[in-house]
Protein backbone atom coordinates (compact mmCIF):
# COMPACT_ATOMS: atom_id res chain seq x y z
CA UNK A 1 0.00 0.00 0.00
CA UNK A 2 1.23 3.44 -1.18
CA UNK A 3 1.80 6.62 1.49
CA UNK A 4 -0.95 7.99 -0.73
CA UNK A 5 -3.93 5.43 -0.53
CA UNK A 6 -3.09 4.80 3.36
CA UNK A 7 -5.71 5.81 5.68
CA UNK A 8 -5.07 8.84 7.34
CA UNK A 9 -7.65 10.28 9.84
CA UNK A 10 -8.44 14.03 8.59
CA UNK A 11 -7.69 17.00 10.86
CA UNK A 12 -10.32 18.22 13.23
CA UNK A 13 -12.13 21.21 11.94
CA UNK A 14 -12.93 24.24 14.34
CA UNK A 15 -15.31 27.67 14.46
CA UNK A 16 -16.71 29.92 16.35
CA UNK A 17 -20.27 30.42 13.52
CA UNK A 18 -23.44 29.41 14.81
CA UNK A 19 -24.55 28.59 11.24
CA UNK A 20 -22.29 25.86 10.49
CA UNK A 21 -22.94 24.13 14.29
CA UNK A 22 -26.69 24.25 13.80
CA UNK A 23 -25.71 21.90 10.66
CA UNK A 24 -24.57 19.34 12.65
CA UNK A 25 -27.23 20.05 16.10
CA UNK A 26 -30.03 21.21 17.11
CA UNK A 27 -29.57 24.40 19.45
CA UNK A 28 -32.93 24.83 21.60
CA UNK A 29 -32.02 27.81 22.43
CA UNK A 30 -29.58 30.33 20.85
CA UNK A 31 -26.32 30.97 22.47
CA UNK A 32 -24.65 34.70 22.64
CA UNK A 33 -21.11 32.49 21.72
CA UNK A 34 -19.91 29.50 20.63
CA UNK A 35 -16.73 27.62 20.08
CA UNK A 36 -16.75 24.06 18.40
CA UNK A 37 -14.74 21.43 17.32
CA UNK A 38 -15.95 18.38 14.58
CA UNK A 39 -13.82 15.68 14.64
CA UNK A 40 -13.53 11.96 13.53
CA UNK A 41 -13.40 9.31 16.52
CA UNK A 42 -11.25 6.40 16.49
CA UNK A 43 -9.41 5.37 13.23
CA UNK A 44 -10.69 5.71 9.12
CA UNK A 45 -10.99 2.76 8.16
CA UNK A 46 -13.40 0.24 6.11
CA UNK A 47 -16.98 1.00 6.12
CA UNK A 48 -18.94 4.28 8.07
CA UNK A 49 -16.55 6.41 10.09
CA UNK A 50 -17.85 7.81 13.84
CA UNK A 51 -16.95 11.24 14.26
CA UNK A 52 -18.15 14.08 17.42
CA UNK A 53 -18.66 17.73 18.07
CA UNK A 54 -17.22 19.43 21.13
CA UNK A 55 -19.28 22.83 21.49
CA UNK A 56 -18.92 25.45 23.84
CA UNK A 57 -22.02 27.24 24.41
CA UNK A 58 -22.24 30.72 26.65
CA UNK A 59 -25.82 31.83 26.67
CA UNK A 60 -28.09 35.02 28.17
CA UNK A 61 -28.54 34.68 31.91
CA UNK A 62 -32.07 34.22 30.91
CA UNK A 63 -31.85 31.79 28.33
CA UNK A 64 -29.19 29.58 30.98
CA UNK A 65 -31.93 29.15 33.40
CA UNK A 66 -34.42 28.19 30.90
CA UNK A 67 -32.25 25.97 29.39
CA UNK A 68 -31.55 24.28 32.61
CA UNK A 69 -35.37 24.05 33.70
CA UNK A 70 -35.81 21.90 30.71
CA UNK A 71 -32.97 19.77 30.44
CA UNK A 72 -32.99 16.21 32.26
CA UNK A 73 -30.25 15.54 34.86
CA UNK A 74 -28.18 12.34 34.34
CA UNK A 75 -26.74 10.90 37.74
CA UNK A 76 -23.35 10.14 35.41
CA UNK A 77 -20.04 11.76 36.58
CA UNK A 78 -19.34 14.26 33.71
CA UNK A 79 -17.07 12.05 30.95
CA UNK A 80 -13.34 12.81 30.25
CA UNK A 81 -13.92 14.56 26.95
CA UNK A 82 -11.15 13.67 23.96
CA UNK A 83 -10.96 17.32 22.87
CA UNK A 84 -7.19 17.03 21.72
CA UNK A 85 -6.29 19.53 23.89
CA UNK A 86 -9.07 21.92 21.81
CA UNK A 87 -10.12 23.32 25.14
CA UNK A 88 -8.56 25.46 27.35
CA UNK A 89 -7.23 24.55 30.75
CA UNK A 90 -9.77 27.11 32.77
CA UNK A 91 -12.57 25.59 30.67
CA UNK A 92 -11.61 21.30 31.67
CA UNK A 93 -10.56 22.34 35.20
CA UNK A 94 -14.76 23.78 35.33
CA UNK A 95 -15.44 20.74 33.65
CA UNK A 96 -14.38 18.80 37.10
CA UNK A 97 -17.01 20.12 38.92
CA UNK A 98 -19.74 20.35 35.72
CA UNK A 99 -23.35 18.89 36.12
CA UNK A 100 -24.40 16.47 33.19
CA UNK A 101 -27.45 16.58 31.80
CA UNK A 102 -29.41 14.48 28.69
CA UNK A 103 -28.20 15.96 25.59
CA UNK A 104 -31.37 14.35 23.28
CA UNK A 105 -32.83 18.20 22.75
CA UNK A 106 -29.74 18.94 20.99
CA UNK A 107 -29.65 15.63 18.70
CA UNK A 108 -29.15 15.88 15.07
CA UNK A 109 -29.11 12.71 13.57
CA UNK A 110 -26.16 11.18 12.72
CA UNK A 111 -25.17 12.75 16.05
CA UNK A 112 -27.97 11.10 18.66
CA UNK A 113 -25.54 10.07 21.64
CA UNK A 114 -23.37 12.33 24.21
CA UNK A 115 -23.87 14.83 27.09
CA UNK A 116 -24.10 18.22 27.85
CA UNK A 117 -22.41 19.56 30.70
CA UNK A 118 -23.21 23.02 32.67
CA UNK A 119 -20.71 24.43 34.84
CA UNK A 120 -22.50 25.50 38.06
CA UNK A 121 -22.17 29.67 38.46
CA UNK A 122 -22.13 29.97 34.95
CA UNK A 123 -23.32 30.83 31.77
CA UNK A 124 -21.36 27.95 29.96
CA UNK A 125 -22.47 24.73 28.74
CA UNK A 126 -20.00 21.86 26.77
CA UNK A 127 -21.98 19.72 24.08
CA UNK A 128 -20.30 16.69 23.48
CA UNK A 129 -22.01 14.80 20.81
CA UNK A 130 -21.20 11.57 18.92
CA UNK A 131 -22.06 9.22 16.72
CA UNK A 132 -21.89 5.42 17.14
Amino acid sequence: MSKASAATTPPARTGTDLASLEQAVTLPRRPVSVQWRKAIRGSVGLGPTDWEVLAVLEYSEADTQALLSTLTPTELAPPLLEDGGWLPEATRKSLEQARAYDASAFYRPPLQNGTVLHVPGTRTFVLSLFTM
